[in-house]
Formats: structure tokens, sequence, C-alpha cells
């Protein structure tokens, strides 16, 4: 496991799986999405609720809370993103969620 991580935090590996997780955000971020005009890379994923980490491919990451509806949703705050500039940054949220 890649100590990048921790749990419930695992890191993606599996061609297929990401993919699946990329195909489903795309369907999801509609016009207005933070996330449009990113070139999403799934890095991790949390294996107790619907979240995935993607990187922009410049350093930022984003945490996203997928809705599985495949389907483009009608709000553009959704799927729920936060935006982080840097592995380091998202690491100390992720520990404070642990906490």
């Amino acid at each position: 496991m890649d100590s990048t991580y921790v749990e419930p935090w695992r890191q993606v590996t599996d061609a297929r799986e990401r993919r699946l997780l990329e195909e489903e955000l795309t369907k999801e971020a509609g016009d207005g999405h933070p996330l449009v005009g990113w070139e999403i890379t799934v890095l991790a994923r949390r294996d107790d609720c619907d979240d995935i980490l993607v990187s922009s491919g410049n350093g930022r990451l984003a945490e996203v809370h997928l809705t599985w509806s495949g389907k483009r949703e009608a709000r553009p705050s959704w799927p729920r993103t936060v935006i982080f500039e840097s592995m380091e940054e998202w690491r100390a949220k992720a520990a404070d969620d642990l906490a």
C-alpha cells in the first residue's frame, strides 16, 4: 500500500476501476462544475464512502464525492468537490477527517 494514503483511503491501481471512476465523474460534472476542463486522473478512493481523490495534472488535487447517478447533476456544486493546491494540503485535511 502506498504510504501517501491512510485508511480508509487507498490508491487506485487497477486500470478498470480508475476508468470506471473517471467515467462516472465525467457523467456527473456539468456546466459550471469546478472540475470542468481539468484533465482528470483518479489517484485514490475511500473505501467507506463515495469519495475519490483526483489529480489535475498541474499539481492541484480535488476530493470529490460521487453521487453515482450515472448522469449529469443539475446543480453545478455536485458532485461535491474540494480543491487542494498540493498533496500536503490534502493530507492535512485527510488526517483531520480521521481525528
